[in-house]
Order: C-alpha cells, then sequence, then structure tokens
C-alpha cells in the first residue's frame, strides 16, 4: 500500500476538526472559535504526519502522539484547561467511534477499506467518496453516542424531603443538569416542585392560581425564568427551611423552591427537579 503524506494530513486534519468541534458543542457546551480549531486542526494534522514518517521507538511516537493530542484540545479550548483530562478522554472516545463506524459504514457500501495505524494515527485507503459517506455517516453515530450517553448519565432520581413551616413533604426528584435556575437578588440555586406537593407545606388549602393574592401571606418570591416551555416568565417560590437527600446524606438549609402548576414527568415519575447547583 502507497501512503501518501498529504491524504494522512487531510483525514487527520478534517477528522481532527469535526472531533473538536463535537467536543465543544456538546461536551463542552460551548461554540467552538474557528480560528482556534483551524490552528489546533492543522497542529494535530501536522503531529500525524511526522509520526507518520518518523522512525523510532513505539514508546516515543506514542508520547509524541499524546502530547499532540493534548496540545490540540489546549489551543481549541483554552479557558477549559482545569478539564483537560475530561476531554482528552471523550477525544480517545470519538477516536474509536470514527474508526470502527467508518470501517462499518464503508464495508456496508461493498467497499474493503485498508486501514493502517501507526501511534494511534489512521491512514484510511479509500475513495474520497467512500471516504466522505462513512465519515458523514460516523459523525452520526458520534453524536448520537454522545446524547444518548448524557441523557443516561444524567438522568438520577432522588429521594428529597422538604421542610418548610414546621411541615414536610417526600417526593422523588429527579438531579436537573440543565436546571441551573438562581434567584436573582440572593444569587441562590432554585429548585422546582410542583405546587400538588408544595401546598402540603402551607396552612392553607390555595389553588395556584390564588397565589397571586396570597403572596405577603405565604412569603413568596417572585423568581423569573426562561424554560420550561415558555420564552420568559415568573415563578412563585419560597425560602425552604431545609430539603434532606439521602442518597447523598446531604442537608441543604435555606434554599429556593419554586412551584410549578402542572405535572413535571408525564408518567410521574418525579414530581421534583434538583437544582444542578446543589449536588
Amino acid at each position: 500500500m502507497v501512503i501518501y503524506a498529504d491524504v494522512i494530513f487531510a483525514i487527520n486534519f478534517v477528522s481532527a476538526y469535526i472531533m473538536l468541534y463535537i467536543l465543544g458543542k456538546i461536551i463542552n457546551r460551548v461554540t467552538p472559535k474557528k480560528k482556534r480549531l483551524l490552528l489546533a486542526s492543522a497542529f494535530g494534522a501536522i503531529s500525524s504526519v511526522a509520526v507518520f514518517c518518523m522512525e523510532s521507538p513505539a514508546w516515543c511516537m506514542y508520547t509524541i502522539r499524546i502530547i499532540s493530542v493534548f496540545a490540540m484540545i489546549f489551543i481549541a479550548f483554552f479557558e477549559f484547561r482545569k478539564r483537560l483530562i475530561h476531554q482528552f478522554a471523550w477525544f480517545l472516545m470519538l477516536c474509536g467511534i470514527l474508526m470502527i463506524s467508518m470501517t462499518f459504514i464503508a464495508g456496508m457500501l461493498g467497499k474493503t477499506v485498508g486501514i493502517v495505524s501507526k501511534a494511534g494515527v489512521l491512514y484510511f485507503d479509500i475513495s474520497p467518496g467512500v471516504f466522505l459517506l462513512s465519515f458523514a455517516g460516523a459523525y452520526g453515530v458520534m453524536i448520537l453516542f454522545i446524547k444518548l450517553f448524557k441523557n443516561r448519565k444524567n438522568k438520577r432520581y432522588y429521594r428529597m424531603t422538604v421542610t418548610h413551616n414546621n411541615k414536610s413533604v417526600s417526593v422523588t426528584a429527579l438531579f436537573d443538569s440543565g436546571n441551573l435556575l438562581k434567584e436573582p437578588i440572593t444569587g441562590k440555586p432554585v429548585s422546582i416542585l410542583e405546587w400538588e406537593k408544595a401546598k402540603m407545606l402551607f396552612n392553607n388549602n390555595y389553588v395556584f392560581s390564588d397565589l397571586g393574592n396570597h403572596i405577603e401571606e405565604m412569603k413568596l418570591w417572585l423568581i423569573p425564568f426562561n424554560s420550561l416551555g415558555n420564552p420568559s416568565g415568573m415563578l412563585f417560590g419560597f425560602l425552604a427551611d431545609s430539603i434532606y437527600i439521602p442518597e447523598e446524606k446531604k442537608t441543604i438549609d435555606k434554599t429556593f423552591i419554586a412551584v410549578y402548576e402542572s405535572r413535571l414527568s408525564k408518567n410521574e415519575e418525579y414530581h421534583a427537579l434538583i437544582n444542578a447547583g446543589l449536588l
């Protein structure tokens, strides 16, 4: 098999750019800067060519390759440098998914893929058309894998006991990694509880629509939000005496609870959302 340096550069440049883009958008949740992505991808592609062309002990080539991957991530996401190891692990996982997916998809297209690997640098002996089709399919697989993994990881249920006015109510709560709601004056995190459960903590039996007429009596706060299916709005909330999460053996004093009129879960798996800042 004849190996061309320019093909190595092109394959690794495109692969690095796409994987860094995914890393930024889905893992770091930022929009990557194109100039940084281009610079990082070019650095990675050049180092890949260097590793492929050099004749050195395997440990030396692997060391150069590992350093180059760290450098790529550092260049692309300097502001997330404290999470470098986490991003490195995700990058390696994406590399593995890319190689397996491209090989499988090319095989489904009836094409034989010649793969040469040297210190983690891949060379595909494949036509440009099949490469693009395989790469597009592999990109979809990577996105699907990350979303499934993150959804599975983030879907954590806890038993949460809310205490207020010398009364307590215990509910099943979902840890909501996307709930970063804060009360704007104090900056305290805000968890969410269905009103049907929350009203057990008050010495009345008001329906949700009456809360606006009893704000002072119930010592309610108005908390602005832009989620829960609405572009913006206000939630009624109260400063709970405490919440207790037994699985974490954690008690949080004086934390905000916003009340929600409807069901949080259609199948009633949970009745509260724990703010991401509390765990």
